[in-house]
């Protein structure tokens, strides 16, 4: 495999190898290194806020959120807000932004789980639905979510 030649030929990266959920042919390498990409094509994001394990164990949970208009406000108060609320389910978080100024503001936020149904609790809180508003898909709205799984 590919990525794994990556992983292998970059020691010094902080790689995560995870396998999407819904989708198990898809696999996504995250690079926690805080480094410059060593990838022709990258996605680069701008970190608006952030309180993860040095580990990042467990799994991934990433959202995508794109909105237009007053709503981008509203949906950056409700991020930050989870940014730096005290979740001890969560083994911790991103606040992300796509840092592409060519697309509308695309918003990600990034949690880490020690399982799934950790991530199940979550999604019944108070905190996961200030979020539900966001994740419809309308013509002013963009969402996606995947949950990601390490690859052994």
């Amino acid at each position: 495999m590919v990525l794994k030649q990556i992983i292998n030929k970059h020691p010094d990266r902080q790689f995560k190898l995870m396998q999407a959920s819904t989708h198990s042919n898809k696999v996504a390498l995250f690079d926690f290194s805080n480094k410059d990409s060593i990838f022709n094509s990258p996605v680069n994001f701008r970190v608006l806020g952030e309180s993860l394990n040095s580990n990042v164990n467990g799994i991934l949970y990433y959202q995508s959120f794109q909105v237009n208009g007053d709503r981008q406000q509203l949906l950056y108060n409700s991020l930050q807000k989870i940014t730096e609320s005290d979740n001890k389910l969560m083994n911790g978080k991103y606040f992300l932004e796509v840092d592409n100024r060519d697309q509308s503001t695309t918003y990600v936020l990034l949690t880490s789980w020690n399982d799934f149904d950790d991530l199940m609790a979550w999604k019944k809180t108070d905190e996961f639905m200030s979020l539900i508003g966001f994740t419809d898909q309308e013509s002013s709205n963009y969402y996606y979510d995947e949950t990601y799984r390490p690859l052994r």
